[in-house]
This record gives C-alpha cells, sequence and structure tokens, in this order.
C-alpha cells in the first residue's frame, strides 16, 4: 500500500512535535515520515534539493506529486480524519493566503532560529 511521504525536519523541535502528533492519529497508517536530517536521506531520491526540503516541508502522494508548506499539511491532513476538516478550510481561497504567508514567514525566518534537538541515537520518530 502507498502511502503519503512525508518529508520533516527531526531536528526541529516544532516540526518534531507535530509529526509524532499526526503518527498517533494516524490509526490506518496512510502517512510515512521521512527524517530529512537521517544520514541515509537524499533529496535527489525524491526529485527535490537539499534547500528546498531544508526550507519547506515537502509531501508526495501515492501518484508522486510532490506538495510543499501549507500544501503538506492539507494532504496530511485530508488522510487524518480528525484532521480533514482543517483541510477544507485551510485549501480555502480566503483562507489559505494568508496561512500561505504565515508558514512562509516561519519557515524562512523563524524556524532556523529556534533550538535543535539533539539527537544521539537519530531524529526519526
Amino acid at each position: 500500500m502507498n502511502k503519503l511521504k512525508v518529508l520533516y525536519d527531526g531536528e526541529c523541535y516544532v516540526c518534531y512535535a507535530e509529526m509524532k502528533q499526526y503518527k498517533i492519529f494516524d490509526k490506518k497508517n496512510k502517512i510515512e515520515m521521512v527524517n530529512i536530517k537521517d544520514s541515509q536521506f537524499d533529496a535527489h531520491h525524491y526529485g527535490l534539493k537539499d534547500e528546498e526540503v531544508n526550507l519547506h516541508m515537502h509531501a508526495i502522494d501515492e501518484e508522486g506529486n510532490v506538495f510543499k508548506g501549507v500544501d503538506s499539511f492539507i494532504e496530511i491532513w485530508k488522510r487524518i480524519p480528525i484532521f480533514t476538516p482543517f483541510s477544507v478550510l485551510m485549501n480555502n481561497k480566503l483562507v489559505k493566503p494568508f496561512f500561505k504567508i504565515n508558514y512562509y514567514l516561519f519557515a524562512k525566518y523563524i524556524r532556523k532560529k529556534l533550538p535543535k534537538r539533539k539527537c544521539e541515537h537519530g531524529c526519526s520518530l
């Protein structure tokens, strides 16, 4: 069974905590978490660049479509019933631009300034 692959930063406290919550609620196992800080990770394997995956969260669906930033969250939320209402809200044409701007500001300016997790045995979930 194919799953949505979510490329996340396991060293980022916020990113890790959020992905951990999704994993808890993913009762049907529809999402595969891929830690971009794992020594085996290669962005080129997914047709992406290191700079891209280090700036924005990405998700790749079962057909190989790549989603970035806010669109990644929408794809995650579509697959986890408790979060599905958020996917509808976030995908609203009046609301989505607001979230895209805020996500961009977080990814570009805030996330890199946050403390990093020290992962002695890896940062994967």
